[in-house]
């Protein structure tokens, strides 16, 4: 059995998992390989069983970490493949924030008007609503909850318009 613990750990020369707390940097490189690589994950079949690869110098953390660094990762931004049906590789990705990567997804699915919808059955069961416009349940949460995709920054400024006009 190989000795994994303190400098024997690939992982302890990043710092990258110290005292079980994992970074969002290494919560990605983690992510990103079980898409790829893991039959058994749920997302599985919308990257790796559409063969989506991760290039081999990033199948190491050292390599995925050195990339990182050097182009732009910020903690809390996640990784986006510049071309939806390319490789995780240098020349296909970029570090963008949770909100700019959401709206390239390709589940995110409803415009505003179908939102608006949406808001004015706010009563109706969730889960129904989210089967019958083709969502998750945490899509609808987020609509009846006013936020929308819009660039960066707007989205907390237009919830703040929405509670001041909301105001009786």
């Amino acid at each position: 059995m190989v000795n994994r613990k303190g400098k024997n750990n690939p992982r302890y020369k990043t710092g990258l998992c110290m005292a079980g707390e994992k970074t969002s940097l290494y919560r990605s490189w983690c992510g990103m390989k079980q898409r790829c690589l893991n039959p058994n994950n749920p997302k599985y079949s919308r990257y790796g069983g559409r063969g989506i690869k991760i290039c081999p110098e990033w199948l190491d953390i050292v390599g995925f970490y050195n990339w990182a660094i050097n182009n732009g990762w910020q903690e809390g931004f996640s990784i986006d493949r510049i071309d939806n049906n390319g490789d995780y590789c240098p020349e296909n990705c970029k570090w963008v924030s949770v909100s700019e990567n959401s709206r390239k997804k390709s589940t995110t699915k409803i415009d505003m008007i179908t939102a608006q919808e949406i808001r004015s059955r706010i009563k109706e069961d969730w889960y129904k609503l989210a089967e019958e416009y083709g969502c998750s349940h945490g899509n609808i949460w987020f609509i009846m909850h006013n936020f929308t995709h819009v660039p960066d920054g707007e989205c907390s400024k237009r919830i703040k318009e929405n509670r001041q006009a909301n105001v009786v």
